[in-house]
């Protein structure tokens, strides 16, 4: 399976569209500063429309990308853990719904993300190579993941202290953030031709790379 395919360009344009939408979507939550409800909002809302789209359009790849982001963000909560628990520089609203120290959507916040990126890094591993795309990650990521901090923090989902910011983005959480999408595209360039029980093997490898990749940017630059 290339890029190039008419039902390739038809999944792309539709990503994309779900992609523009969200951050839409976290703008406006950014800007009414609705809080945690809102997340829940975001978080269920968008990784449903991405699960409800693959079974309409019976699209297999996306089917497969959707188990392994939705695996890997339950996997990130031993990262979220770690930094709420062990840094405390990572604070929630009091009152949500709790999966331990996260909030109940955080898989699925993290899923849409996944969703999101990893599909721009899959698409690219096809136009050039694995490792110009892994690295074309690394700086999308750093980018575009602090960009939905911001807003979320802005939006009074969740907030940091007691650590180096930049527009009140923790410097390492937007390194943490480009590190830990290197892998992605290779993962999902496996997870394509991947039975279930290798993608959940390759989505718990990614949770495992988060919780390094905050370990490595925490002791770094935290």
């Amino acid at each position: 399976m290339t890029p190039f395919q008419p039902e390739t360009k038809k999944r792309t344009w539709l990503v994309l569209g779900i992609m523009a939408l969200s951050i839409i979507a976290l703008i406006i939550d950014s800007v009414q500063q609705k809080g945690w409800i809102s997340a829940g909002q975001w978080g269920y809302g968008f990784s449903g429309l991405f699960l409800v789209v693959a079974l309409v359009t019976k699209d297999g790849l996306l089917l497969r990308f959707f188990l392994f982001c939705i695996i890997a963000g339950f996997a990130e909560l031993a990262s979220d853990a770690w930094l709420v628990k062990y840094t405390e520089t990572l604070t929630y609203p009091p009152g949500e719904p709790m999966i331990l120290y996260s909030p109940a959507y955080m898989p699925f916040s993290w899923t849409v993300v996944l969703m999101e990126v990893g599909y721009i890094g899959w698409l690219l591993s096809y136009r050039w190579n694995i490792a110009k795309a892994s690295l074309a990650l690394l700086l999308f990521g750093a980018v575009l993941v602090p960009l939905y901090e911001t807003w979320a923090i802005h939006a009074g989902w969740w907030s940091y202290h007691d650590t180096p910011t930049i527009f009140k983005v923790p410097r390492y959480v937007i390194l943490a953030e480009g590190l830990l999408m290197i892998t992605v595209p290779y993962m999902l360039r496996k997870v394509e031709l991947s039975k279930p029980a290798g993608i959940v093997l390759w989505a718990l490898i990614e949770g495992v790379v988060m919780l390094v990749a905050c370990f490595v940017a925490y002791g770094l630059v935290g």
